[in-house]
């Protein structure tokens, strides 16, 4: 696990921009087909980008004639705006069977097994693309997948062919200031990202990003000018939060405290504010309050190893040990061969232990 207490957020934005950039497939020319007003009616919609009835007039049309590559594409291509990926990957293997080299439809298919987490199967997909039509956007597609898998040097080879094609590409420079820094590589991160604001100078992703190293290198003041120039451009949770980091890394509880309430109104649904919560509620010595801060990001992601352990690491300095042990076994039901976990467990084991002879004299 890395040192740096913001690479998490850093993906979590990288992992926005990829799934945004999957909006500009194109659409399969127009041609004759039977019955002939659903297929007028399906394409008008469509045009108008009205998705849910141009689907419905697709699938109507495709059941006269299940053979049709350009309502095949386009019904697919519909589901995937409407957020249906797996309606849009069935409907993409039908269009294979007919023809098997359709470009367009291996890179909406790529982009579908992306949204499903199938990551490495959509990279796949993304590259039989490039190898036929190379762009820089496809380039910076396939670098944000690698990227979200931790392939951060393959990331960072396409990000380079992107910017060869073109050396102002905005998010080829984001997306390599990202990867540096995922790299612990922080200047020549730094460089890229101030790069990518010399394109658009009021980018919120690219400012948190630079605010983030500039920070954790000591130049604190230009920093919190960014952060700041950055939640101007947009108010975003991630910015909070991670500007909040910042503050409890110099033991400011209150500001830290404050941007997280902030991050909170603005994405109550993110489980990382309140385990961020529970971190400086933590250090406070208030353990109840930490305690119940990581129920609520348990709540929301109750699939999450770490905050199991967050939550048992507080329950033991609680003495709250039969809780402990609860969390940690969940822990480990999620994460098998979590060291973590298997210490704290140990030492909420002694404890237990511990009382039990206390007890017994």
């Amino acid at each position: 696990m890395r040192s740096s207490p913001f690479i998490t957020l850093v993906l979590v934005v990288t992992a926005t921009l990829l799934f945004g950039q999957g909006d500009s497939f194109q659409e399969k020319a127009g041609f004759a087909l039977e019955p002939q007003h659903y297929v007028e009616q399906a394409d008008g919609f469509f045009e108008a980008e009205d998705w849910e009835p141009a689907a419905e007039y697709y699938a109507a049309a495709l059941e006269d004639n299940p053979q049709d590559a350009k309502a095949l594409y386009n019904y697919a291509l519909a589901n995937f705006k409407l957020e249906n990926f797996g309606k849009t990957t069935l409907t993409l293997e039908k269009l294979f069977a007919l023809n098997p080299t359709d470009t367009a439809a291996y890179e909406l298919y790529g982009h579908a097994l992306l949204q499903r987490g199938q990551v490495e199967r959509g990279i796949e997909y993304l590259s039989v693309v490039l190898l036929a039509m190379p762009s820089e956007d496809r380039f910076v597609h396939r670098a944000l997948a690698n990227i979200s898998i931790r392939r951060t040097a393959d990331a960072l080879r396409d990000f380079d062919a992107a910017l060869r094609m073109n050396p102002d590409n905005f998010d080829a420079c984001l997306g390599k200031g990202i990867t540096l820094l995922e790299m612990e590589q922080p200047k020549l991160a730094a460089a890229w990202l101030e790069k990518a604001l010399e394109v658009q100078p009021e980018d919120a992703v690219a400012l948190n990003n630079l605010a983030i190293i500039e920070y954790q290198m000591g130049e604190k003041e230009s920093a919190m000018s960014h952060f700041r120039t950055a939640l101007q451009s947009a108010r975003l949770g991630e910015i909070f939060l991670a500007r909040a980091k910042c503050y409890l890394l110099d033991h400011n509880y209150s500001d830290a405290i404050a941007d997280a309430r902030e991050a909170m109104l603005l994405d109550g649904e993110n489980p990382e504010v309140y385990a961020f919560i529970s971190n400086v509620e933590t250090e406070k010595g208030d353990l109840e309050g930490a305690i119940e801060s990581y129920g609520i990001a348990i709540d929301i992601k109750p699939d999450h190893a770490g905050y199991y352990m967050g939550r048992a690491s507080a329950c033991i300095r609680n003495k709250q040990y039969d809780e402990a042990v609860s969390d940690l076994y969940r822990a480990l039901d999620l994460e098998p061969y979590s060291t973590e976990a298997r210490k704290l467990l140990q030492t909420a084991y002694s404890h237990i232990d511990a009382d039990m002879l206390s007890d017994a004299k």
